[in-house]
């Protein structure tokens, strides 16, 4: 049987999370793949020309200190701004209130993105924020990677001492 070190293990345990946590941010993750009805007919929506080339054809609901959020078929992205060549707005200019939306940015491999208007952040307790639908979601302080509040980058509240 083979003995491991509990500092090994801890040191082990600390480097998978920094590299998943890396491996979160690292990039843009692609919407699910959808089959159109009428493949001849043009996407619509803002295009964002990544810098690797790829053109991503989606609606722009927000913009924020390190990138946009974007939205299609139902589904939310975060791409950052490193990861852009360019932002065409489907015909027109940047829509005005890109920055008054909030978001929550949650630790996990889909990447999942919440967008809204935060309605709590207390120390110690879930953040509670509500979609433009009026979905309301909790999401705990650990769980959330970063958040985002009209604009502006925030660290998640932390737990309040005992």
């Amino acid at each position: 049987m083979v003995s491991v070190h509990p500092r090994a293990l801890k040191l082990a345990s600390l480097f998978a999370l920094v590299v998943a946590s890396w491996l979160m941010l690292c990039g843009f993750r692609p919407f699910t793949p959808v089959t159109t009805v009428c493949p001849t007919c043009a996407e619509k929506g803002d295009k964002i020309t990544l810098t690797d080339g790829r053109v991503i054809v989606a609606n722009v609901l927000a913009k924020n200190q390190d990138g946009y959020i974007l939205a299609k078929y139902g589904e939310l992205r975060f791409v950052q701004f490193p990861e852009i060549s360019k932002v065409e707005y489907g015909g027109r200019s940047e829509p005005k209130g890109l920055e008054s939306y909030d978001q929550i940015l949650i630790k996990n491999k889909e990447q999942t993105v919440l967008h809204g208007t935060l309605i709590a952040i207390e120390a110690g307790k879930p953040m509670a924020l509500k979609s433009p639908k009026g979905q309301v979601y909790l999401v705990l302080p650990p769980q959330a990677l970063v958040y985002y509040q009209r604009g502006q980058r925030k660290a998640p509240p932390m737990a309040v001492p005992q």
